[in-house]
């Protein structure tokens, strides 16, 4: 197939030096130059060589907290033309099937790197390729056979080549997803930061690939193993994975039987010589040193993440844009999730949080911007932390743009940490904060005077039940969405106790608790009655006297 331009009436010579590009396994007159399965061009794009390192020059990264449980991620990647890597690193093969030098037709066919993302199922998952064209995300077996190209494009120069042994098991380590683990075993899953055990490694093997492993051979390949396990996990620099088929090895051994280049990965001899010849290798390459450091780091980031690539039509002589949005799920914390910094419960409940991973790996530009969808909720100034928890002491940010509901940061550094965590606190806004902490208030003081011993007369009681109404009504009412609703939590969990506490205390006082006791009875006035009588006496006969009378005698 052969593409020419020139004008009208343009001799042998002239059509010999406008000749613009070709390609003989195509069909005659493409109009697109498919460079798709050449894989320089792959290559180079995901781990670019100096001359090319700012092939990629700006990630734009938009996180938008839509609920307690999603979080939406646009990516915006800004590439810069690739025609001098079409005309460079493209080689004319005997046969001349591929030849990119010279003028390059007005379309051509790559495959892009779109992000490396964890293992796990993509939810809402969009891809837009330059100009609002269509892009294609590639299977997830191109991405594992492309990834084991790069490993071994990395090793060759270090004259440790990837053997068909080790580059077996390079594929299962990429082909392994944590979820074939995780959800269909559940119960096997160890706790955060401890290892599989040996028996639930034998259980997975049994069931997910058939492939029965007695204990004592199992147990030797775990000894087997041990030592390259550390390499890569120290290579990596990040918290333990225990469901890392890179930091657990044995996982990735069942999924060599789904290789289509392995007919026996069921069969337990040729397992342990994949096994032997990737040791071999990796011993190989910690003999290098320092140079082999790109190759394990690679192999070991494989374990956990894969790279997306798109299948993208562009011109290569001109920047452009691939956009990129999926939905995440939304990590909440309750306080400062900084190692060596804990404080009180009840200050921890007063500061939740959010946690952003951000991979602002690469040698170009870094721009990342971080909002909610409820404007009731409340932003404050992001923590930088690194994968295990610690602050991180240089952030290299250059310019900060924040208010209350959009935090956005900017970096051109190339030294800044590829791979970090924000702690994005979150609080709900000044009005609905007050209200909430009045209505607590108020709550709190008329439990506190239902609690004293005092008798209460029917207006205090009139005056306790309106917070109480106050504080219903702030439960009843429905939040804006469950991200309000959570961060609200704390503040309506203790409403509803102090409204609890008040029920008690007015059922408390129906039953008499508190009643003042009643006045003791008047003691019964005493009956009046007559004075008993004298008895009677006798009369006496008082004789008369002579010259008086009675009273005279008296």
């Amino acid at each position: 197939m052969t593409g020419t331009a020139g004008a009208a009436g343009a001799g042998p010579g002239a059509f010999g030096r406008l000749r613009r590009w070709s390609r003989r396994d195509d069909a005659e007159h493409a109009p697109v130059l498919d460079l798709t399965d050449v894989d320089e061009v792959t290559m180079t794009l995901l781990a670019p060589p100096p001359p090319f390192q700012g092939l990629r020059r700006r990630v734009v990264d938009q996180f938008t907290i839509l609920s307690a449980n999603r979080c939406r991620l646009a990516r915006s990647v800004n590439w810069g033309p690739l025609d001098d890597v079409l005309n460079q690193v493209v080689p004319v093969t005997g046969a001349g099937r591929v030849n990119t030098v010279g003028r390059l037709p007005p379309e051509v066919l790559v495959l892009l790197p779109v992000s490396t993302l964890s293992k796990r199922a993509l939810v809402a998952f969009d891809l837009t390729g330059p100009g609002g064209s269509d892009a294609h995300l590639m299977p997830y077996g191109t991405s594992v056979a492309l990834q084991g190209n790069l490993i071994a494009r990395l090793a060759d120069p270090l004259g440790v080549p990837l053997e068909e042994p080790a580059r077996r098991m390079v594929d299962a380590i990429s082909r392994f997803r944590p979820g074939r683990l995780s959800d269909n075993y559940p119960r096997l899953v160890p706790g955060r930061g401890r290892p599989l055990r040996l028996d639930a490694i034998r259980t997975y093997l049994e069931r997910e690939a058939e492939l029965a492993v007695p204990a004592s051979r199992l147990r030797r390949w775990q000894d087997q193993v041990v030592d390259a396990e550390r390499v890569l996990a120290a290579a990596l620099a990040e918290p333990f994975d225990p469901l890392s088929s890179a930091e657990t090895l044995l996982l990735a051994v069942g999924e060599l039987w789904r290789d289509p280049d392995v007919p026996d990965g069921r069969d337990l001899a040729a397992v342990e010589r994949y096994l032997t010849g990737f040791t071999t290798w990796i011993d190989a390459l910690v003999g290098v040193g320092a140079a082999a450091e790109p190759v394990l780091t690679t192999v070991a980031e494989y374990g956990r993440r894969w790279e997306a690539l798109a299948a993208v039509t562009l011109d290569p002589y001109r920047p452009f844009l691939i956009k990129t949005s999926e939905e995440l799920r939304t990590v909440l914390v309750r306080g400062r999730p900084v190692l060596g910094r804990s404080g009180p419960p009840w200050r921890q409940l007063l500061h939740p949080a959010a946690l952003v991973d951000v991979d602002s790996g690469g040698t170009g530009s870094y721009h990342v911007s971080i909002g909610t969808d409820d404007t009731s909720i409340e932003l404050d100034t992001p923590m930088m932390i690194d994968l295990f928890g610690d602050p991180v002491p240089r952030t290299y940010i250059e310019d900060v743009q924040r208010n209350r509901e959009v935090y956005a940061f900017y970096t051109t550094d190339a030294r800044r940490p590829p791979r970090s965590r924000l702690v994005v606190g979150l609080s709900v806004s000044a009005d609905v904060s007050r209200i909430t902490g009045a209505i607590g208030v108020l709550m709190l003081l008329t439990v506190g005077l239902s609690a004293l011993p005092v008798e209460l007369a029917p207006d205090a009681v009139a005056v306790i039940t309106l917070p109480s109404s106050f504080a219903a009504t702030v439960l009843l009412t429905r939040e804006r969405s469950s991200l309000a609703a959570w961060v609200l939590g704390p503040a309506k969990t203790t409403l509803l106790a102090l409204l609890v506490a008040l029920a008690v205390l007015a059922g408390l006082r129906a039953t008499g608790w508190h009643a003042p006791p009643d006045p003791a009875p008047p003691a019964p006035a005493a009956a009046v009655t007559d004075p008993p009588a004298r008895p009677a006496q006798a009369a006496v006969t008082v004789p008369d006297r002579p010259g008086g009378g009675t009273l005279e005698a008296l």
